[in-house]
C-alpha cells in the first residue's frame, strides 16, 4: 500500500515536471516569434525612412541645360601632330644697280673681230657706227634724197664722221626714225638700251632719245 502511493507521487510529480517544461517552452516560442516581428518591424521602418521620398513639383525635370553643358576639350597635345609656326614676313632688300657698258678699246675689239668673222664667211661687214653707244653720237646734218631722210653724225671719242639711215645699229641700241620737218626741224630718234641688275638678274630698259643738230652744225 505504502509501495503505491510513492510510485503514484513519483508519476505525479513527472508529469508536474513535463507540464512545467512545456509550458516554459511554449512560452518561450511565443517570445522569440514575438521578438523577430518586432524586428522584421524595426528593419522596415528602417528601410521606408532610408529611401528617399522624391520631390513633386509643377514641372517635369528634362535634364540638364544647354548653359551647363561644356564642349569637351581634351588636356593632351597629338605627339604625331607637328606644330607649324606661323611664317614671318622677312624684310627682302632689293639691290638694283644700272650696268655699264665695256670701254672704247673692248669694244673696238669685239667690232674687229666681228669684221674678221664675216670677211671670213665672206659675209657683209658690220657698219663702223656700231662700235658707239647713243651717248657718244652727235648729230651734225640731216638730208634728204630719192632713198629718204638721212642724217651724219660724229663720234666724240675719236672725231670720225659717219653716215646713217633709219634702222642703223649702234652698240646699244638703234636709229628708229630721221625726220627733216621744216616746221619741227631736223631730228633722229634713237631707240636706246641700257641693263639693270636687280638681285643678280638683268632687266633691259628702253628709252627713246631724240637728237638734232646744234645751231652751229646746221647747214
Amino acid at each position: 500500500m505504502k509501495a503505491r502511493t510513492l510510485l503514484a507521487g513519483s508519476v505525479t510529480l513527472i508529469i508536474a515536471i513535463a507540464v512545467s517544461s512545456a509550458a516554459q517552452d511554449k512560452s518561450t516560442v511565443e517570445k522569440a516569434a514575438q521578438d523577430k516581428a518586432a524586428v522584421e518591424k524595426a528593419v522596415q521602418q528602417a528601410e521606408g525612412t532610408s529611401q528617399a521620398q522624391p520631390v513633386k513639383s509643377g514641372k517635369e525635370y528634362l535634364g540638364p541645360t544647354a548653359d551647363s553643358i561644356r564642349p569637351y576639350r581634351p588636356s593632351y597635345r597629338d605627339p604625331f601632330k607637328k606644330a607649324v609656326k606661323p611664317k614671318q614676313a622677312k624684310n627682302a632688300k632689293t639691290s638694283a644697280r644700272m650696268q655699264g657698258f665695256p670701254g672704247l678699246e673692248v669694244r673696238r675689239a669685239e667690232f674687229k673681230q666681228k669684221v674678221d668673222q664675216a670677211r671670213s664667211r665672206d659675209l657683209s661687214e658690220p657698219d663702223a657706227v656700231s662700235q658707239y653707244l647713243v651717248s657718244e653720237l652727235n648729230v651734225t646734218g640731216v638730208f634728204r634724197d630719192d632713198r629718204g631722210f638721212g642724217a651724219f653724225v660724229r663720234a666724240a671719242p675719236t672725231g670720225s664722221m659717219f653716215f646713217i639711215r633709219n634702222g642703223a645699229r649702234v652698240y646699244n641700241g638703234e636709229v628708229v626714225r630721221i625726220e627733216g620737218d621744216a616746221m619741227d626741224g631736223a631730228k633722229v630718234l634713237f631707240r636706246e638700251v641700257s641693263y639693270l641688275e636687280v638681285n643678280g638678274k638683268l632687266s633691259p630698259q628702253e628709252r627713246t632719245v631724240v637728237k638734232a643738230p646744234t645751231a652751229s652744225q646746221k647747214n
